[in-house]
């Protein structure tokens, strides 16, 4: 009896030893899962932070191109004043220049079509601009036929020179300068450029210590996002520095014989003006004139030389007629004779 109770207390002691031994495991077991878990939930946690922002910034960038989907652009230049886009552009140090876009359109007169264009050209190549188009055109219309369109980028520093060149060498009929100021949406995107690149380092820093393969697939594909963004942002903000740094002027060119005079705002002043447009349009009317008369001379006389042929045709068909009226007449007296 005392045998078989020294036994299974032995058994006891076996069962209860296992018993520890196999809870010590699996709690080594959980512990090690639990890290891994809360490992993957930061990651989970900071990737899920880091898309929001990215979402946040594309959302922004979206909104200063004026896309449909996103914020309007007056909505983004509000919340800028209020001081979110300026505070993190101040707290990331990025650019506070002014950013001014200028444009300008011109349409001018000139006697001397071929001299102006070439001087324009090279007055904007001295300044270290470029001319983006040229159109020549030689029709019959205006007072000589010729027109050209010009879409010139200038350096912004030199667009006030190359203006005065202008308003120098030709007469200007109509001018008109718009200036926008991009300067609250360039620094907004800077800032959120610079903050997707720090989001970029850190997930490069993840992924080198990422452990799983899921990890790292789900780093990867956040990164692709990221570095898509950032190409995104770098080429508007390319496009931002073009339009910057060249100010575009679009130039109508056209050739005329008399440039159009200022009209003066006093009243003999206005009287003059109008006393030589009308002399000049007198005299322009008798010089076309004279010039469609003589450029037509040769069908004039094509049709003359016709008019006189059909004349006498008809004149010698008429003699022939009456002369054959006057035979019968003469026949028909005759028979009438006893």
């Amino acid at each position: 009896m005392k045998r078989r109770r020294c036994l299974r207390g032995k058994r006891f002691l076996w069962t209860a030893a296992a018993l520890l031994v196999l809870a010590a495991f699996l709690a080594g077991c959980g512990e090690s899962s639990g890290s891994s878990s809360a490992g993957a939930g930061e990651y989970a946690a900071d990737s899920a932070a880091s898309h929001q922002t990215a979402s946040d910034t594309y959302d922004t960038g979206a909104a200063v191109f004026g896309d449909s989907e996103g914020t309007a652009p007056e909505e983004t230049a509000e919340a800028g004043s209020e001081g979110s886009g300026s505070a993190d552009g101040a707290e990331l140090g990025v650019s506070a220049e002014q950013k001014l876009i200028r444009t300008v359109n011109m349409t001018v007169e000139t006697t001397e079509f071929d001299t102006l264009i070439a001087g324009l050209k090279a007055e904007t190549e001295e300044l270290g601009g470029y001319t983006e188009h040229s159109e020549v055109n030689t029709s019959d219309g205006g007072q000589s036929g010729r027109w050209a369109s010009l879409t010139l980028r200038i350096p912004a520093e030199g667009l006030d020179t190359f203006l005065a060149r202008v308003n120098e060498e030709a007469n200007v009929v109509y001018s008109n300068e718009s200036t926008e100021d991009v300067t609250l949406s360039y620094t907004d995107m800077e800032s959120h450029l610079q903050a997707l690149r720090t989001e970029q380092e850190s997930l490069l820093a993840m992924l080198e210590s990422a452990a799983s393969m899921e990890d790292i697939l789900a780093i990867q594909s956040q990164l692709t996002q990221v570095r898509y963004e950032i190409e995104s942002y770098e080429s508007r903000l390319r496009v931002y520095d073009n339009q910057v740094n060249y100010s575009t002027v679009y130039l109508d060119i056209h050739e005329v014989v008399r440039e159009t005079s200022a009209s003066g705002t006093s009243f003999s002043d206005r009287v003059k003006v109008r006393f030589q447009d009308n002399i000049y349009r007198i005299g322009s009317g008798f010089t076309n004139f004279a010039v469609g008369f003589l450029g037509a001379l040769p069908v004039l006389i094509l049709l003359a030389a016709a008019a006189a042929a059909v004349i006498l045709i008809v004149r010698k068909g008429m003699k022939f007629k009456k002369k054959r009226e006057e035979k019968m007449f003469e026949n028909a007296e005759e028979d009438e004779k006893p």
